[in-house]
């Protein structure tokens, strides 16, 4: 078998080595000496997102050589082609970085693979090495969390339903997310900031969350989280309810009933 080519299952096995390993290199230093460096603005960067980033390349490149890969910390100006595959990976070794650095226990590393040519999302892997969690999917065959199938939650009045959103970094959005949250507030039984995009999907997907939004996403905060969420019977969308894109987004997620009057609450709520 071709290493550029090989069925769903070695995806997912070599998708979760790779989560687990950025997992387990960051959670070695989670709690420890830290080097926290500016990334721009207000978003930081600490030794162990690199390591954990170089350690889940490591193992990528080693089972397929020829596919492209798209880190978060080493790759964040565009995919790094390699080959003429057009399978593609996407990494974030730690996401919720601040809450990594300040030892808050909400945070996770992310891989998934996408087929360039079809925009589709094959495997996805989010590990969460605090809590012993692997979030594992893959298309058209089901969510799971540490093998057992989960779904998203069958809420279907937005009063009664747990939402969660972050900030984000960018001045104006994190304006308009403001605005946003102190809209849905009251519209919704609850609104929490996790402090992680994808561990805050991962919820909605394993049904502990309702509904998570965001105005701006990276490609490797969603591309295994929405499959997560898809392949949980939810739906997630960009923020105008068009399909995700594989470059920066926004992103709505809830069960296929309450989705849509979440994404109408939103749409009502933001003066951006």
């Amino acid at each position: 078998m071709d290493v550029g080519q090989a069925e769903p299952a070695r995806y997912l096995e070599v998708a979760e080595e790779s989560a687990r390993i950025a997992g387990t290199v960051a959670l070695a230093g989670f709690k420890g000496a830290l080097d926290i460096r500016s990334k721009g603005g207000k978003d930081i960067v600490t030794q162990f997102d690199t390591a954990a980033e170089e350690a889940a390349i490591g193992v990528i490149h080693k089972a397929f050589p020829t596919h492209a890969i798209l880190g978060e910390e080493s790759g964040a100006s565009g995919w790094e082609t390699q080959g003429d595959s057009n399978l593609r990976w996407a990494i974030d070794p730690i996401d919720g970085t601040h809450n990594y650095a300040m030892q808050l226990p909400f945070w996770c590393s992310s891989v998934a693979l996408t087929d360039a040519a079809t925009g589709k999302v094959l495997v996805g892997v989010v590990y969460d090495p605090v809590h012993e969690e692997l979030f594992t999917a893959t298309l058209g065959q089901g969510a799971y969390l540490n093998g057992e199938r989960i779904q998203v939650s069958d809420t279907t009045d937005p009063g009664e339903a747990v939402l969660t959103t972050d900030i984000g970094y960018e001045p104006d959005i994190a304006r308009r997310m403001l605005v946003l949250a102190g809209w849905m507030q009251p519209h919704v039984k609850r609104l929490r900031l996790l402090g992680s995009a994808v561990l805050a999907m991962s919820y909605v997907a394993a049904g502990r969350f309702d509904s998570y939004y965001h105005l701006s996403l990276q490609p490797w905060d969603i591309a295994a989280a929405s499959l997560l969420v898809a392949e949980a019977g939810g739906r997630i969308t960009e923020w105008d309810g068009t399909e995700l894109a594989s470059r920066q987004t926004g992103a709505v997620a809830a069960n296929p009933t309450l989705y849509p009057q979440i994404l109408q609450l939103l749409h009502e709520g933001d003066k951006g």
